[in-house]
C-alpha cells in the first residue's frame, strides 16, 4: 500500500473516530429539573409514598437501576405525564435524613438524548410523636393574629378534603369514607360540603342535607378529626341560614371537632353585603356556640380578601377568612392579594382549593399547585381540596360511579386524587 493511500485511510480513520465522538456528545440531552414535590430539604411523614420530579422538557426513563435512594435502587418510578416523573418510595424511618438521585443515563428526552447530569433531593422524616393533627391532642382551636393554634397555644396547620354538594354526591356522606380519609389518606379535618339553592339541596330536602351533614361530622367526631359545617351557598339566605346553624350549633357546640363555614363562595355581592349578613350568623352561633372557629366568605367566589382586611367584622372572637383558588386559574396575583390581607391581620383559612381551571375541569397544573402548596406551608395555613366526588371532571377525586366509597385503590382515583392523597400522607 503507499504512502498517499495510507494517509487517505487515516484520515477517513479520523474523521470517522471524530464523527463518532461528536454523536456520543450528541446523545447527552439538556434536560433541567424545575421543581420537586416535595421541596429540598423538607420534612415529610413516614407514610409517603411518591417523590415527584418536574423537568423542562418531556422525558422518559432510560434505566430504572440508575434512579436510587440513599444508594439504593428504588422499587418502581414512571412517567406520570410528559414533564413529570413519580418515583415509588416506601418503608421510610422516622427522623431520618434521605437522599434521592437520579443519576446521569437515567432518562432521556424525546429526541432519545440521555440526561448528563444528576438529580438529587434531600428531604427527612419527622418523629411520628409529633405527627398529625388529632382533635384529642389539639382541643378547641382558636385564633391569634392570623394563625390558627391549638388548645397549648401552638400553631397549628389542619390539611384535609372537601366532600361534593351533598345533594349529589350522598354516597360518601358517611362512616366508611370519613374513616379512609382519615386512616389513609390522614386528612385531620374533612369538609361537609352542604348544598342549599339547586333542586333537592338545603331549601327544598332540608332533612335528608341534615342528615348528610350528622353522617360526616359524627363520623368526624368519632375518628379524632376536625370537620367543616359549609353552608355550601352562593347567595345570600338569611333565614334560612340562621335556622340551619340554630340547629347545628345547638347539637355540637360542645365539640371540639367544630368549625362553621357560614357562606362558600359568594358570587355578585359586595363586602358590605357580606359583611352584615356574616355578623347575623356570626351572632346566632355565638349566642349558642361561645369558641368553635368561624370561616367568614369573602366577595367574588372567595377571593378578594384584601377587600375584606380593609373592613374586618369586629367584636368577636376565633374568625377566620375564606379564600378559594384553583392553581391553573389563579395564580401569583391571588396570592399577592392573600399576602395582602394577611400583612393588614386578617386570618385565612383555604377551605376549597384544587389544582385545574376554576370550571372544576381542565388539566391540573402542577407547578402551580407546588407553588400555592409552598405558599400555604410558609404561612401555615389549614387547607381543604376540592372534592371528593364522582363527576366526569377534573377536580372530582373519584373515578367514577362504579368506584367504592371507601378502600380506593389507585385505579380508583384520578389524577387530582392521587395528587391530593399524596400531599396529604405527608402530614401526618
Amino acid at each position: 500500500m503507499n504512502l498517499f493511500i495510507k494517509k487517505i485511510l487515516l484520515l477517513a480513520s479520523c474523521l470517522n473516530l471524530s464523527f463518532l465522538y461528536a454523536c456520543s456528545e450528541n446523545t447527552q440531552s439538556d434536560i433541567s429539573l424545575i421543581s420537586t414535590n416535595p421541596e429540598e430539604n423538607a420534612v415529610v411523614g413516614v407514610s409517603t409514598e411518591y417523590i415527584n420530579f418536574v423537568f423542562n422538557q418531556g422525558i422518559d426513563i432510560a434505566d430504572k437501576a440508575k434512579i436510587k435512594l440513599n444508594g439504593t435502587s428504588v422499587p418502581d418510578a414512571w412517567v406520570y405525564s410528559e414533564t413529570n416523573l413519580r418515583v415509588k418510595i416506601n418503608s421510610l424511618e422516622s427522623g431520618t435524613d434521605y437522599t434521592l438521585v437520579i443519576d446521569a443515563g437515567a432518562i432521556r428526552d424525546d429526541s432519545n438524548k440521555l440526561n448528563k447530569e444528576a438529580f438529587s433531593l434531600k428531604f427527612k422524616t419527622k418523629d411520628a410523636s409529633t405527627s398529625g393533627i388529632p382533635v384529642s391532642q389539639n382541643g378547641f382551636l382558636s385564633v391569634k393574629g392570623t394563625a390558627l393554634v391549638n388548645q397549648q397555644g401552638q400553631e397549628v396547620a389542619l390539611h384535609g378534603v372537601s366532600f361534593g354538594w351533598h345533594n349529589w354526591w350522598p354516597r360518601f356522606y358517611n362512616e366508611n369514607t370519613v374513616s379512609w380519609l382519615k386512616n389513609d389518606w390522614k386528612c385531620s379535618v374533612v369538609r361537609a360540603a352542604i348544598g342549599v339553592e339547586p333542586d333537592g339541596a338545603y331549601i327544598n330536602n332540608p332533612q335528608t342535607a341534615l342528615n348528610c351533614l350528622y353522617a360526616v361530622v359524627d363520623a368526624a367526631i368519632k375518628n379524632d378529626m376536625y370537620v367543616i359545617i359549609d353552608w355550601h351557598s352562593h347567595g345570600i339566605k338569611l333565614t334560612e341560614a340562621k335556622a340551619f346553624f340554630e340547629l347545628v350549633a345547638g347539637k355540637y357546640k360542645d365539640y371540639p371537632n367544630i368549625i362553621y363555614e357560614i357562606f362558600n363562595e359568594p358570587q355578585n355581592l359586595g363586602w358590605t353585603a357580606i359583611k352584615s349578613y356574616s355578623e347575623e350568623l356570626i351572632q346566632t352561633i355565638r349566642s349558642i356556640d361561645h369558641r368553635n372557629i368561624i370561616l367568614i366568605g369573602t366577595p367574588n367566589w372567595s377571593q378578594d380578601v384584601d377587600v375584606a382586611a380593609n373592613n374586618p367584622v369586629t367584636g368577636y372572637d376565633n374568625l377566620m377568612y375564606v379564600l378559594h383558588f384553583y392553581a391553573n386559574t389563579h395564580g401569583q396575583s391571588l396570592r399577592n392579594k392573600a399576602n395582602n390581607a394577611l400583612q393588614k391581620g386578617l386570618p385565612l383559612f383555604v377551605s376549597e382549593c384544587a389544582g385545574m381551571e376554576a370550571t372544576g375541569d381542565g388539566p391540573v397544573s402542577i407547578p402551580e399547585w407546588l407553588a400555592w402548596v409552598r405558599w400555604m406551608s410558609e404561612h401555615n395555613i389549614s387547607w381543604a381540596a376540592w372534592s371528593v366526588s364522582d363527576k366526569n371532571e377534573t377536580c372530582s377525586m373519584i373515578k367514577n360511579s362504579s368506584s367504592p366509597v371507601s378502600g380506593w385503590a389507585d385505579s380508583d382515583l384520578k389524577e387530582w386524587g392521587q395528587i391530593v392523597r399524596t400531599e396529604l400522607k405527608k402530614y401526618q
